[in-house]
C-alpha cells in the first residue's frame, strides 16, 4: 500500500492480485520455517528455541532469495512502457513493497 501511495496508483483489481500472491509467498515461507523448527525439535531433540534459531538460519538465504527474484522479476514491469503499461505497474510496485 506504501508503494501504491508513493507512486500515486490506486487500488485496484491487479494490485488486489499483487497483494494475494504475495500474502501467498509470506505464508510459504513461514509454513517452511516451521516445519523446519519442529522437524529439529523432534529429531534432534532441540528446545524450541533453539529450534527457531536453527530453522531461521537455514531458511534465511533461500527467504532472501525468493524475495530477490519477486524484486528483480518485477524490476521490468514497473519500468516498463508500451501497450497496457499502466496495469502492469500496479502489480509491480505492489511486488516491491511487500517484499
Amino acid at each position: 500500500m506504501l508503494a501504491l501511495m508513493l507512486f500515486g496508483e490506486d487500488l485496484n483489481i491487479v494490485s488486489i492480485i499483487g497483494i494475494v500472491l504475495l500474502i501467498g509467498i509470506v505464508k510459504k515461507n513461514a509454513i517452511m520455517m516451521i516445519d523446519f523448527a519442529l522437524q529439529a525439535q523432534r529429531q534432534g531433540g532441540k528446545s524450541a528455541s533453539d529450534a527457531i534459531f536453527e530453522a531461521c538460519m537455514l531458511r534465511f538465504r533461500p527467504i532472501v532469495m525468493t524475495t530477490m527474484a519477486a524484486i528483480l522479476g518485477a524490476l521490468p514491469l514497473a519500468l516498463g512502457t508500451g501497450v497496457g503499461f499502466e496495469l502492469r505497474r500496479r502489480s509491480a510496485l505492489r511486488s516491491w513493497a511487500a517484499c
